[in-house]
Order: structure tokens, then sequence, then C-alpha cells
């Protein structure tokens, strides 16, 4: 036991962090065990309604100890530690809080309370109550438990957010913890620089709303399986899982607009192994609340529906195991530190594909066979090993399991739906993105794989994920461009095909006029190169035509009527999403050629010099149809910010300025450079700046203008060149005041002269003669200065047997102008992607009020 006492300790803080911790997992499982008993006796309903609201008080107990903690500096806890220091602006205090594991996890249950409190009002005395908030519960009991961070046997359950810093296995042996008052000294380690940025601060809260969101629809599905009532559920859950749609899908933008500010990867979308862990979700829910549209007018898709809805949060919680267990190690930006809980993350996921699998299998007996199966593996595994093998046996046979209970049991529409029809061009729709979702799920999880096979596959690279996806969008945006021209049931293909035509031909007409001189200008030098062309113009095409027909069917067919138009308007946003994010990326121009006579890469193999450009400090470099000057630099605590003007040349030819960025470079000394971009927005394209190397030093304005640098040795013959960063230097010849037998005769005073012949980069010429002197055998070099040039030589050494000598020549400091190596982009129309998130944001949401709207009607006509 520790032994010191310890001064200035807000112990307090601690313990009712700790209480509320506690309380929150044990209403959470108060919760859960009332709401499930409450299926079977209705007297259990208050005690599961007063657990659950004792849950979220304990939950906003944790989350307001923990923020005043922040707001404080309670250093002495290794969150805050961790996370903040005093030096941080305190907007930035949101970010800190999130930061961590423990603060994220704090979130999702934090949105999952507020959901669930609306929820258990919306359904208070409803048949659905009690078995939606069974499994909202459970989920609580699972996600509170991940704040224990207590040790079962030897198995680490939780991870706390108010353990001390001197209980922290990485901190307790420090030597500073051995100092009773050593909270009076010490700092936190900060946030991490790249969270230190306005978009961070309300793209975690809104991505985990989104993942919170996917709760909604599979509550209703479990409850809908449970209940053995398969349709009703949905007319409920559409408007939540519209809602989902519409904050995961603003989430994940929001997650883009952020790599595109803070990132120096130079884009918006890399499919990182976190981005695509937040995608696929809401992948599989938009297509899950389009089978359910079809249930909704025609019926049937019954299956699918279940599977997609249960399939989307089942999908964050494998995106949580991604990205938490540290199993992507350097795959991803944003993945967390593996904190010991891979296990029981692991089992948080595996807990929910068994109770899904479980109740999806309808028949009895399969059932039986299902957990008797399960049990056996489980028993093998822990007794024998082969964790992996067997792990992998139970999901395929939970997948095997599951399809033969769909095609035995399940209940099925009794008729197929008609190729022209309405119903089936969704489905078909749901399904390109349920397999698009898949095979990013495949690709994300390489590094999983890897890990329980103990292969060595690479992570694919963007071009891969290309190739694989664009025809999937393809395919995605020709079933919205048309599907909503055909009605349920039946449509006329003639007129169907008459209507679209319009649309589609204008597409066609507007894209190959665009394409195709893209194939004179540029041609194809390899098949890669033919394809991308090929793909990329039928990908834009099909966007047009996507963009056309739902403008079509919104003021034709629709009349314009906003309230019927969310479909339509959201439609066209998502193609032109794709289309901004096509035309900005293909067509990215690298404008920072390098055009310094300094090559960037002798700076090393990381630095290219067709797409980065050297800036000495004052020099004027062309770059594009832009001229840029390095300025300078300044210095704001740890951030330097570099300014670069862009000059262009006005109507006399001569440069005048047209805009400046300032790109900066955070210097944390705990987590070391992170660069920040720079852009200029134009309405048709963005400039895009950043700094790939710098000198983060005092700026060399401040020097001593006669201090000199250290001495550079030189040994050449007559006729070398010394090169200095402003002239070049020739060693013309030698003179002497006396030949070799004279000085051996009279033993008098020898002087050797160098003459010197400078040429700056202005081509003018200057002598230096410094002498080489040795008097009563004693050597006394004279030295000589170019003053203009800001260098000064010393002869100091003759080697007759190797007929060389050796000059040392100093460069004034003030030569050494700062420098900085940068990178810039132009993207093309980028504000059409950005445009489009906009208007799929508006469209979504006006759908989703449309669903509430006629689903509260529906309710007061019952």
């Amino acid at each position: 036991m520790n032994s010191i006492n310890y001064i200035s300790e807000r112990l307090w803080a601690g313990n009712m962090g700790n209480a509320f911790v506690v309380l929150s997992f044990v209403a959470a499982l108060l919760s859960f065990f009332s709401y499930y008993l409450a299926s079977k006796n209705t007297d259990f309903k208050k005690l599961a309604r007063f657990s659950f609201n004792l849950h979220s008080f304990a939950v906003l107990g944790i989350i307001g100890i923990l923020f005043f903690m922040l707001f404080n500096h309670y250093f002495e806890y290794q969150y805050v530690y961790q996370h903040s220091n005093k030096a941080m602006d305190m907007k930035y205090i949101l970010s800190c809080f999130w930061e961590g594991q423990e603060g994220s996890f704090l979130l999702w249950t934090f949105w999952n309370i507020v959901l669930g409190g609306i929820l258990k009002r919306q359904l208070k005395n409803n048949e659905w109550e009690v078995p939606v908030m069974t499994v909202f519960s459970l989920v609580q009991v699972f996600l509170a438990s991940m704040l224990l961070g207590i040790y079962f046997i030897d198995y680490k359950i939780g991870s706390n957010p108010f353990l001390l810093l001197r209980e922290h296995s990485l901190f307790q042996n420090l030597p500073f913890l051995k100092n009773p008052n050593y909270l009076s000294k010490i700092d936190g380690r900060g946030l991490n620089p790249l969270l230190m940025n306005y978009w961070m601060t309300i793209h975690p809260p809104t991505l985990f709303l989104g993942f919170a969101s996917t709760l909604v629809p599979f509550a209703f599905a479990i409850a809908a399986l449970w209940n053995r009532s398969y349709a009703s559920w949905q007319k409920i859950a559409l408007p939540w899982t519209y809602f989902g749609i519409l904050i995961l899908g603003i989430g994940i933008l929001m997650g883009g607009a952020w790599a595109y500010e803070a990132l120096s990867f130079g884009g918006f979308w890399a499919w990182d192994p976190v981005e695509n862990s937040s995608l696929v979700p809401w992948l599989i829910l938009v297509a899950a609340g389009h089978t359910m549209i079809i249930n909704k007018n025609k019926g049937g898709s019954l299956f699918t529906t279940h599977l997609l809805a249960i399939g989307g949060f089942l999908l964050v919680l494998y995106s949580t195991f991604l990205t938490r267990s540290g199993v992507l190690g350097n795959a991803s930006v944003h993945a967390f530190t593996d904190l010991g809980m891979t296990g029981q993350l692991v089992l948080y996921v595996l807990t929910f594909i068994f109770i899904s699998v479980f109740l999806l299998i309808t028949n009895q007996l399969f059932r039986v066979s299902y957990i008797v199966g399960s049990l056996l593996l489980l028993f093998f595994g822990l007794l024998y090993g082969y964790k992996t093998y067997l792990l992998m046996v139970w999901i395929g046979a939970s997948v095997v399991v599951t399809f033969i209970s769909y095609y035995k049991f399940f209940p099925k529409e009794k008729e197929e739906e008609e190729l022209y029809s309405r119903e089936f061009w969704m489905f078909l729709g749901s399904l390109l993105f349920l397999l698009s979702g898949l095979i990013i799920t495949y690709f994300t999880s390489i590094p999983v794989i890897n890990k329980l096979f103990g292969t060595e596959y690479a992570p694919p690279k963007v071009p891969v994920y290309n190739m694989w996806i664009v025809p999937f969008a393809i395919l995605i945006l020709i079933v919205i461009a048309s599907a909503q021209f055909l009605k349920y049931k039946k449509t006329n293909a003639k007129q169907f095909y008459k209507r679209i035509s319009y649309s589609f031909g204008l597409a066609v007409l507007f894209g190959l006029a665009c394409s195709i001189p893209l194939y004179f200008l540029n041609g194809f030098s390899s098949s890669d190169q033919k394809w991308n062309l090929i793909s990329y113009s039928m990908l834009f095409i099909t966007g047009l035509f996507a963009v056309f027909a739902n403008v079509d069917y919104w003021l034709n067919i629709l009349k314009g009527n906003i309230k019927k138009s969310g479909a339509s308007i959201a439609h066209i946003g998502f193609a032109l999403i794709l289309i901004g994010a096509l035309i900005s990326t293909s067509k990215k121009v690298v404008l920072s050629k390098n055009t310094a006579a300094k090559k960037v890469s002798s700076l090393g193999s990381d630095f290219d010099d067709k797409k980065s450009i050297l800036l000495t400090q004052g020099d004027t470099l062309t770059m594009g149809p832009y001229l840029v000057t390095y300025t300078g630099k300044k210095q704001e605590g740890i951030n330097f910010y570099f300014n670069i003007d862009y000059l262009k040349l006005n109507k006399d030819h001569k440069p005048e300025l047209d805009f400046t960025l300032i790109p900066r470079v955070q210097d944390n000394p705990l987590m070391g450079k992170a660069p920040e971009p720079a852009t200029k927005h134009y309405l048709s394209r963005d400039v895009y700046t950043h700094v790939t190397y710098a000198v983060l030093s005092v700026d060399t304005t401040t020097k001593k203008k006669n201090a000199y640098a250290s001495a550079k040795n030189y040994i050449g013959h007559v006729g070398d060149t010394l090169f200095s960063s402003n002239a070049i230097i020739v060693i013309d010849s030698l003179r002497t005041n006396l030949n070799k037998e004279q000085y051996q005769k009279n033993d008098s005073l020898l002087e050797v002269t160098a003459v010197l012949r400078a040429i700056d980069a202005q081509s003018n010429e200057f002598k230096a003669l410094p002498k080489y002197i040795i008097k009563n055998n004693v050597v006394i070099p004279q030295e000589d200065v170019i003053d203009k040039l800001g260098l000064k030589f010393v002869f100091w050494k003759i080697n007759p047997e190797e007929g060389t000598i050796e000059i040392t020549m100093s460069e004034k400091l003030a030569n050494n102008k700062d420098f900085i190596v940068m990178e810039a982009y132009v993207f093309p129309y980028i504000n059409v992607l950005w445009l489009g998130c906009l208007i799929m944001a508006i469209g979504t949401f006006i759908a989703m009020m449309e669903r509430l709207r006629t689903s509260k009607l529906k309710s007061i006509k019952e």
C-alpha cells in the first residue's frame, strides 16, 4: 500500500464519480431484468421505468463530474491528465471529453438514454414498450460495464475514467509521483493536435447519436421476433430509421469535412478503416429504411427488413470492436489504442449476434439445436483452444441456420414482385447497398483476418476500393433515378421507359460532352487509365441521370410538393455527392511541382519533386497559374503559421497579390508535429495547401546581422568549385611572393594567396583573396570577406604531395533563409459535393417528418 500522504488531491470527485458508475451499471441491470419480467407480469413495469430513469440520472452524474474535473484541471486523475492541459483553449473541452475510450463510451451511453427516454415515453402502455425497452436496457448494461474498470479473476471489465494517475499501470512508477506535492508541479499531456479543430467538437457527438439511433430499429426488430409480430412494428420504427439515416449520414459527412480541413492527406475520404466502419452501418440502415417502405406500401420483405434492421446495429458493434480493440494498429489514424477490453468487446458483439440469430430462428427444434451447438463450441474453445477456428465455425453455422430457418419457417409473401414494380427495384437498391457494405466490411476487416489466421495481407489502397465500389454506385444511381417512376405491383414497361428516356438522354448528352474531350486530351496510356475513364464516365452519366430524373419526378409528378418530395430531394443530394466526389478527386490538379533550383527529393525518400515545391523565404516561384512567395512564419504557443502569398500577373504583366493562405504546423512536445492545411474557397474550386516540411526554430531575422554560422572545410585543386547558399566560388589560381628556392635560402616570410572568384545568381562576380602566411615557421592564415555575399574565407593549409589546398568558408546567418516544402492542389467543383450533403440532409429530414405526420394521422384514425 502506498504510504505517501499526498497533498491537495481531490479524492471526493473520484469517489462520487465511481459511485455514479456503479449506480449506472446496477440500475441498467435492474431495468433489464425488470422489463424482461414485465413481459410475464406487468407489475414489474414501474420498477423497470424507475430503474431506467435512475440509470439515466447516474449517467448524467458521471458526465457532470467528468466535465467538472476537466474544467478545473484535476490532473490527479489519469483521464484528465491524458486528455487536457492548462495551455489548451477551453473551447476544445468537449473534444477532451470524448477523445478517450471512456469518454466516447460515455457519449454513446448518453445518447442511448436520451433516445431511450423519448421512446419510453412514446411507447408508454403500448404493446412494444416492454420488449423494446428490454433490448435498450440490455445494451445499456453492456455500455455501463465499459466504465467499471474492475477485474473478474484475470479479466478486465471496462476502463474507469476516475482512476487516479498514481494508480494507473502506465504512470504509477513515474518518479514525480513519489513527491507528495506533485500536483503543484505537473501539467496534463494535452489534447491530440488533430482534434483541435471545431469539427471535432460537433462531429463525434453527431456520429455517436447516429450510432445510438441504429439501436431503435434493432430493438423493434428483436421485439418483433420475440413477439412473433413481424409487420406492425415497422410503422413506429420507420421515422426512427429515417432519423438514424439523417443523423448518421450527417456525422459521416462531418468527418469528411474534418479530414479535408484538418488532415494533410489531400482529400476528404481515404477509405480509412474507421471511416468505413461508420459508412457501412449507414448503408445497411438506408437499405432497411427502403425495405420498410416496401412493407408499408405493399407488404412483404419481412425477413430482409428484420435482417437489415438487426445488421445495422450489429455492424455498429463490430465497428466498435475494430476501433477500440487495437486490432487496426497503424491502419487508421482514427483508431483507439487497446485498453485491455478486447475480450469484453468481442463478448458484446457475440452476445447480440447470438440473440439475433436465436430469435430469427422461428422453429423451436432449431433454436434448441443452435443453443446446444453454441455451448459445445464454447466448451471446446475454452477446454482445447482453437478459439479462432471455432469462432469462424460458429459464425458460419449462425448464418446457415438463419437462412435455413428463413426458407423453411419464416412468413413469406405469397406473390413474387413484378420486374416493373417499384417494390422490386427498391428491393434491388437495398440489395446493392447491402452487397457494397459487405465488400467494404471485408476489406476493412483484413487486419482482423491477419490477426486471426496469422496472414499478412496488405490492406487495400484507395484504387482497389474504387474499382469495387464504383460499379455498385453506378447501379444504385440507375435505381434511384428510375424506381420512383414505377408503380407498386405493376407498371406498363413502355410508359416507364418513355418517362425516363428524357432524363436519361439529357444525362448521356451532357455526360459524353464532358467525357469525350478527356479521351482526346489524355488518351489511354494503360488499361487502368482506360478502365478509369470508362467507369468514371459511366458514374458521371448515371449521376446526372439520377439528378435529372428526380428533379423531373419532383416537379412534374409531385408538382413541386415539398412535403411529398423528401425522397426525391435526398436522391438528388446523394447523386450530387457522388458527382462532386468524382470530379474533385479524379480531376484534382497538383499545383506544387517543384520549380526551385534545389531538389525536394534531396530531403529524403518521402519527398517528391512532382508534387512538392520548396519555397525559400522572400523568393517568388512559378506554381501552376500562380506565382507563390513564402513571406515568413510566426509562432503562437505550439502553433507555427506560415504565410504564403499567391500572386497573379495583372494587365501590365506585373505580379499582384491574389490571396494569402496560412497553413499551420502544431509542434506538440508530447505528440509530435501535426500539419493543418489552409484552403482558399471559390465557387468552382478550392485551392488546398499544406506544409510537409519546415524548420520550426526561432526566426532567423532575430539573429545579429554580422554573425556567421560554423565554418565548413573544403579541400580542392586550382579550378575546383565551392558552393554556398547564394553563390558559386571558383579557385582561380594561387599567387606567392617567393618561390621555393628563395624561401629556403632566406627563410623569410612566405605569403601564398588563393584567388577566389564568386558568382551570384544574377551572374555578378566578386573576388576574395585569403592568404596562407608562414613567418618564422609559424602558419598565420589571413581571412578575406565578401561583404555583399556574407561569405568569409580562411586559407589555412597546403598539401604539397596531393597538390591541394584547404579553405574554410563561413556564411552569415542571414544567408541561411528560412524555407518550407509544401503541397498544393486544386479540387475542382468540390462544392458540388458539399451542396449534395446539404440537399441530402434536407431531403431526408423532409421524408422523416412526412413519415411522422402520416404515422400520427393513422394513429388518430385508429
